[in-house]
């Protein structure tokens, strides 16, 4: 019997997962009116998302920023992650006060931020800020490297450096990353 719960609920969350996409397409080729309430419509989009305790919503930096970080944390700039992540983004040939970065506390805040920002690119730290912006379940190693689409700005995913801390071996896979993110919005090669 749990077989067959499993089974349909699997289905389900696929026929769900398919409706939202397709919501999604609509959205982007102009079609807002769909004759689907807002309230169902966020149902639909957020299914099967876990939900979050509120965060409160932090952010700095410019809101011309053509670079958009999105982290899982709240400290940003802050301790040994924070430090790692100046590195990164000098090594980018960028400074901290160039990007824009906030925390994936607030779903409607980060998509108001965004909007307002309009940047080049998005940069998603960890796997919780990859998966709330991207409305994906997997696991960051199975979506991570690779851009992604957020209305028409690209995402890239990739590890949280207080996570390159702990296991240093995830560095050079975050570089490519981050040299993937320099390529697309014409930034010099700092290596």
């Amino acid at each position: 019997m749990s077989n067959d719960r499993d089974s349909i609920k699997t289905d389900l969350i696929s026929v769900i997962n398919d409706f939202s996409l397709y919501l999604s397409a609509q959205r982007k080729m102009g079609n807002t009116s769909l004759g689907i309430s807002k309230p169902s419509e966020a149902l639909i989009n957020n299914w099967g998302m876990k939900s979050q305790p509120q965060t409160p919503f932090f952010f700095e930096g410019p809101e011309n920023a053509s670079i958009f970080i999105l982290d899982s944390g709240t400290r940003f700039f802050k301790g040994p992650g924070g430090e790692l992540l100046i590195k990164i983004l000098a090594a980018m040939t960028l400074s901290s006060d160039a990007v824009f970065i906030c925390n994936a506390g607030d779903a409607i805040a980060v998509h108001q931020k965004i909007d307002i920002i309009s940047p080049k690119v998005i940069i998603t730290l960890g796997t919780q800020a990859g998966q709330f912006l991207l409305k994906n379940r997997q696991p960051l190693e199975q979506f991570r490297g690779r851009f992604h689409d957020y209305h028409g700005i690209k995402v890239m995913p990739t590890f949280h450096p207080s996570l390159l801390l702990k296991h240093p071996e995830y560095k050079r896979q975050v570089w490519e990353d981050m040299k993937r993110v320099m390529a697309y919005a014409g930034l010099k090669d700092g290596s």
